[in-house]
């Protein structure tokens, strides 16, 4: 299974943000720092802000951050909410679909794939640093 770019971005921007502490950052500052697109990464974090991960500011001292902490944003929520229609294939005039039964397997390993993810926070995607408290793993 491969997730999408969009996707494997918005990671990094909840991931980036989690080191911020509470603080905002910049659309233009999170680029730089992981060498994405300005547009592209504004749409992401649009999309964040909706689902409800993220919270954005305008203007002076604006900027964007996570909308709770780390701990309480769950992995695999993230990954539904920014590719839901992650199919692992598409059978769509197939001439086999009659007696396939491929779909059907590859629809319960995706199941277990967000199973999987929705066991971590985005908190347990980063390593604890000697200045920050252990994470505790469920």
């Amino acid at each position: 299974m491969q997730l999408t770019r969009h996707t494997d971005y918005a990671l990094r921007l909840l991931i980036h943000l989690s080191q911020a502490e509470g603080h905002r950052a910049s659309i233009a500052e999170v680029a730089a720092a992981q060498d994405i697109s300005r547009t592209h990464l504004m749409k992401i974090a649009n999309a964040l802000v909706h689902a409800g991960f993220l919270t954005a500011m305008r203007g002076r001292g604006g900027g964007i951050a996570l909308a709770r902490p780390a701990e309480e944003i769950n992995l695999g929520a993230v990954i539904r909410a920014t590719d839901p229609h992650c199919a692992l294939i598409d059978c769509t005039g197939c001439r086999l679909t009659p007696v396939c039964t491929l779909p059907k397997a590859l629809a319960e390993a995706a199941r277990a794939f967000h199973a999987s993810l929705a066991r971590y926070s985005l908190a347990d995607m980063v390593k604890p640093s000697r200045h920050r408290p252990e994470t505790v793993r469920r």
